[in-house]
């Protein structure tokens, strides 16, 4: 069960977590990917530790999260969720190469479009999570 407390810390998770995926977004489009990774980390690590929260758990090290995180994909048959950690690793190797050779880059977008639909969906689960208890009061 969710308790008031953990409602506003999953609110705040929420909002903070959307906002850095769309700045990352706009950094990557204007070329500043190092600011936009690093968005991006703490996007998908607020989505997993609402995600925890939203099931009655808690993850706070950087280890614990990328572990919950792998389980909750594979338990949700989800590649995205299940790999959005080791995809968000490799992202630093695909932004240098697109940096040598403009044609690669829509390996970059491909990437980000798998993290961000991983933050998205880890927030649906968050909201399914949550519906039966709001309805119940």
């Amino acid at each position: 069960m969710v308790t008031s407390p953990d409602q506003s810390r999953i609110d705040r998770y929420r909002s903070q977590s959307l906002r850095l995926l769309e700045n990352a977004v706009s950094e990557l489009r204007a070329g500043r990917w190092t600011r936009s990774e690093e968005m991006l980390w703490g996007s998908l690590t607020l989505a997993v530790k609402g995600a925890a929260l939203s099931r009655g758990d808690s993850v706070e090290d950087d280890q614990s999260v990328r572990a919950y995180a792998h389980q909750l994909g594979s338990d949700l048959r989800d590649r995205r969720v299940r790999e959005a950690f080791e995809q968000l690793g490799n992202l630093s190797v695909a932004l240098e190469r697109a940096r040598e050779s403009r044609r690669r880059v829509e390996g970059v977008f491909r990437s980000l479009d798998d993290i961000s639909g991983a933050v998205e969906r880890l927030w649906d689960l968050v909201e399914n999570n949550l519906a039966p208890q709001e309805t119940a009061e």
